[in-house]
């Protein structure tokens, strides 16, 4: 039975044949009008067979019983011609260490496997395989069709990887913000970076005279680092690289003004892999992260320096050392020492004579005698104008006097037109009598003044609180 639609029928057009609308049957046509008939039936079925092959894989293969290729479709595969590919065995394009899917005796769908294309880039396909029988019912190879999902992989893998990165930096933000103190959240979270990244150690490097000052460290800073560091600093740019020692390490940058300035540091340890990009993304995030805390925790510190200190001499100011000197006393109670008042003689007549620079330089002359006389546990203030005063820790009797005396011999030994005059009052604190701050005080600038009284230059020593 022949239709108008049939290649038959179109072939009999072709040799001027017609049939009736009539009628339902023909003759059969010479063997030769057969066998053109055959032959398009067989081209329209191969077009049919390519075009859904194409519809549904990227190429489809045959091996043999050995994993040979002995068939390939299209004509090029993975960038090969696959004429060159005949005869090869399949598993020599796998990458990796993984099973080997072209060793299999059952039939899979969607097995995915990463290939080698003829530049050697790896590629990602999706295996579908139906194993082939011979006469005798034993295994002769395997059919197959794979698509190339390589985009789809890649995309779905940087996917993951952004959300295990996000994840984590949740992780170190969530530890970061339950940190007590600014100096605690960077302790954290530099810890914190240091087990995700499982490096060998984190830190927080800033500028510094003559070279960078590590701020904040979990590990032991290598050699080498502060050295890359300033070179860091000086290109204003991100390194990754290795140190002279071999170990990789890595330094992104948080940009801003003094003191928020600085350069977060990571090293491996040993011959450790060097980083990844997700490494490097996770370091490049928290640079500027754990930078904001430490420029946070700096500002603090340089406000609270600015707060308490004294901006000519740099030494604590009233707030300070009266804060300093009631810690000390709550902190050992038991023990003694003695309070020094000092007053400058001089500094009128400096500022009368040479004008008010003079008197500054005399006061900050003054501010470094009283450093270098202080010891352990001394606290040395300038209270305001010409006053001066220092805690002489645990002091009691003659080395009072000796220490005064001490004082007074430095001042006259220094050789500079603003050298200091003054006198001292000092008294001495009796923890027994639950004495306070400000009565030691007023006991010490009452013995000051009798020191004045009696000619300028020397010292008195309070009488005992009654």
């Amino acid at each position: 039975m022949l239709t108008r639609d049939s290649p038959l029928w179109r072939f009999h057009r072709g040799m001027d044949t017609a049939i009736r609308p009539g009628d339902r049957t023909v003759t059969v046509p010479p063997a030769a009008a057969a066998a053109g008939a055959l032959h398009g039936a067989l081209l329209e079925s191969r077009q049919r067979w390519q075009d859904l092959a194409a519809l549904a894989a990227d190429l489809v293969f045959e091996t043999d019983n050995e994993g040979r290729f002995t068939f390939l479709w299209p004509d090029t595969v993975l960038g090969h011609r696959a004429a060159t590919l005949l005869g090869r065995r399949a598993d020599s394009l796998l990458l990796g260490a993984g099973p080997n899917p072209f060793a299999l005796r059952q039939a899979v769908r969607h097995h995915r496997a990463w290939v080698a294309d003829a530049a050697r880039q790896p590629r990602c396909l999706s295996l579908s395989l139906a194993p082939l029988g011979d006469a005798r019912g034993g295994f002769a190879g395997l059919r197959g069709a794979a698509h190339d999902v390589t985009d789809q992989e890649t995309a779905a893998a940087t996917a993951a990887a952004g959300l295990r990165r996000a994840a984590l930096l949740d992780a170190l933000a969530e530890a970061i913000r339950h940190a007590g103190t600014a100096a605690e959240a960077v302790a954290r979270g530099l810890a914190g970076l240091r087990d995700a990244l499982g490096c060998g150690g984190t830190a927080l490097i800033v500028p510094g005279e003559p070279t960078p000052e590590v701020a904040a460290a979990v590990g032991e800073v290598p050699p080498g680092l502060l050295a890359e560091a300033c070179r860091a600093f000086g290109r204003e740019a991100d390194w990754t690289g290795l140190l002279g020692s071999g170990l990789p390490a890595a330094l992104f940058h948080h940009q801003g003004r003094h003191p928020a300035r600085s350069v977060l540091a990571a090293w491996r340890t040993g011959h450790g892999r060097t980083w990844d990009a997700e490494d490097l993304a996770v370091l490049r995030s928290m640079a500027a992260t754990l930078g904001a805390v430490l420029g946070f925790q700096r500002l603090q510190e340089e406000l609270e320096r600015q707060a308490t200190t004294d901006p000519l001499t740099g030494l604590a100011n009233r707030r300070a050392f009266l804060g300093a000197l009631q810690a000390r006393m709550a902190r050992e109670p038991g023990r003694g020492g003695a309070l020094a008042f000092l007053d400058l003689d001089n500094l009128k007549p400096l500022n009368d004579a040479h004008g008010h620079e003079a008197g500054d330089a005399a006061l900050r002359v003054t501010a470094r005698l009283l450093r270098e006389a202080a010891r352990t546990g001394d606290i040395v203030a300038r209270l305001g104008g010409d006053e001066f005063v220092i805690w002489l820790e645990g002091a009691e009797g003659t080395e009072v006097a000796t220490r005064a005396e001490a004082l007074l011999r430095a001042a006259e030994a220094l050789d500079s037109p603003w050298a200091p005059r003054f006198s001292l009052g000092i008294a001495a604190w009796d923890p027994e009598r639950e004495e306070g701050i400000s009565r030691l005080l007023a006991r010490a600038d009452a013995a000051l003044y009798a020191a004045k009284r009696d000619g300028r230059g020397g010292w008195r020593l309070a009488e005992p609180r009654a």
